[in-house]
């Protein structure tokens, strides 16, 4: 059986539009087709009958008897199928990457359609993530874009297997979340205010990160870029130990200018031959 939670389960309902007794827009028959074509299974097999047996309690029956790797193959691919996404998309996508996580079915041999259909898919959701990024860009509850940017976020590391890791505290500080890259783990923080960060927001980071160990690094992603004495300051006497991600960096990364591994592998190295924290992205993507 899958471990979704109950606060889980209320949101995929929330989304899906359950309480009705339907699914989205789905009929018997094309519920039928579509979660055949997913899983190979039969929603209206007898096991799967629950309840009033209604479309909604066969996906909730479905959701208690089957494991995680297919409830999550299932869930991620009506989450590609539902429009239009938003930020409740972009949370119940964070509950499909919590139960894919831990799973490890065994990998069929890639194909290049099959490559070229991944890509497809990447490359379309990257244009959603942009969508919603836009949206957020434009949204007057600050407070409220700012969480819904973690969401984003997770979702595009995950997007590139980078095993993202959600907010999570140490010893009372808040760190937005952290991510994996070639065997490197980084600390991540976003900010997103009206000017460009002052010098204690990252000083602050700094010594958040100095405070792991000697290997760890981190990524700031301010959307509004940093201040030029910021700049000057965060490198004066100490070699830096994280770099700085602005929104035009963002944006290109979203708009597939750059992968963001590639982005990030290129920043890194910037950072260790030269010790530049902030760098163009025109500089990057040469």
């Amino acid at each position: 059986m899958s471990d979704l939670t109950a606060v889980e389960k209320r949101k995929l309902e929330k989304l899906f539009g359950m309480e009705t007794g339907y699914v989205l827009d789905f009929s018997n028959r094309t519920f039928e087709e579509f979660i055949r074509d997913s899983t190979g299974l039969n929603i209206f097999d007898q096991r799967y009958n629950h309840g009033s047996g209604s479309k909604a309690n066969r996906l909730r029956a479905f959701w208690q008897k089957e494991d995680n790797d297919v409830v999550g193959k299932l869930l991620n691919d009506i989450l590609d199928y539902y429009e239009p996404k938003g930020v409740q998309w972009e949370i119940c996508g964070l509950i499909v990457t919590r139960l894919l996580k831990h799973t490890s079915p065994p990998r069929p041999r890639t194909t290049e359609h099959d490559q070229a259909a991944q890509e497809q898919r990447r490359s379309l959701e990257l244009q959603h993530l942009k969508d919603s990024f836009f949206e957020l860009a434009a949204d007057h509850d600050r407070n409220r874009a700012g969480l819904a940017l973690e969401l984003l976020l997770n979702r595009l590391f995950a997007l590139f297997d980078l095993q993202p890791r959600q907010p999570f505290r140490v010893i009372g500080e808040q760190i937005d979340g952290s991510f994996q890259l070639d065997t490197h783990t980084y600390l991540l923080e976003s900010k997103w205010e009206k000017r460009p960060l002052p010098e204690a927001d990252l000083l602050v980071f700094r010594g958040k990160i100095e405070g792991k160990s000697t290997f760890t690094r981190g990524v700031m992603i301010a959307l509004n870029d940093v201040s030029a004495p910021a700049r000057d300051a965060i490198t004066r006497g100490k070699s830096p130990c994280f770099f700085v991600m602005n929104g035009h960096d963002l944006t290109m990364i979203l708009s597939e200018a750059i992968p963001l591994p590639d982005f990030i592998r290129k920043r890194v190295r910037l950072l260790a031959e030269e010790g530049r924290v902030c760098v163009p992205f025109v500089e990057i993507a040469r």
